[in-house]
């Protein structure tokens, strides 16, 4: 568990790597999972060619989708490339 006020692995989406947005999904699920909620499938699309992608589906059916130029969307709500994770879990309160 990463300490309170550490930055994200992920610092900026101009410096992507695939061992970087890996980690970063990491993150992600855990505090996803500290939030109470759990995730059912992780898909990363890490294709050099695309802005590189993915999807989480959490246990209530709950879609977020992130895009290295984008960020993270909720649907409804959305984030920054390089959110936080704690951000990230907020998109599904």
């Amino acid at each position: 568990m990463p300490p309170i006020g550490r930055r994200s692995v992920l610092q900026s989406a101009a410096r992507c790597t695939a061992i970087s947005i890996t980690n970063y999904f990491d993150e992600v699920v855990d505090q996803l999972g500290r939030a109470g909620i759990s995730v059912d499938s992780v898909a990363i699309d890490l294709s050099p060619a695309e802005p590189m992608r993915g999807q989480l589906t959490t246990g209530l059916g709950p879609v977020l989708r992130w895009r290295e130029d984008l960020g993270w969307t909720s649907g409804a709500r959305s984030a920054g490339p390089a959110a936080h994770p704690g951000e990230v879990a907020r998109l599904l309160a």
